[in-house]
């Protein structure tokens, strides 16, 4: 444990680390079932952490983590940067998500969807300005 934290300071210190001072940590999103909406979202590519019945954690690029919880569906909005669109589009079009047409434009393209609890999904081509 002292060797993360250790880790974790010269990240923070490190005066070539030119990443941006903060991060999300955790995005709360109600679901009727925490956990196949946990699975949907591990199916299209996030990491699958822990499903504790009434709560189901998944996490993104960065470490960002996606908290399901009891509570109503359909409340949610997430606007997600992807690699690639195109893959990212036909993944969820097999996985049932009803992606829009691809927007081509500046400074990314993007389309929307909509996941098994009726959350919408915005998807946007990646367009950071440097390591995350």
């Amino acid at each position: 444990m002292q060797e993360l934290r250790n880790r974790q300071q010269s990240a923070r210190t490190n005066e070539q680390d030119n990443r941006p001072r903060f991060g999300i940590g955790h995005v709360s999103v109600p679901a009727a079932n925490s956990g196949e909406l946990a699975d949907f979202y591990a199916a299209i590519g996030m990491r699958h952490i822990v499903n504790m019945g009434r709560m189901a954690i998944v996490e993104l690029r960065g470490g960002t983590h996606i908290v399901f919880h009891a509570g109503e569906p359909g409340m949610s909005s997430l606007d997600l940067m992807v690699d690639d669109i195109d893959e990212t589009h036909a993944l969820l079009e097999a996985q049932g998500a009803a992606p829009s047409v691809i927007r081509r434009g500046s400074p990314h393209d993007s389309f929307t969807a909509t996941d098994p609890e009726g959350n919408a999904l915005v998807v946007h081509s990646s367009h950071a300005m440097g390591p995350v």
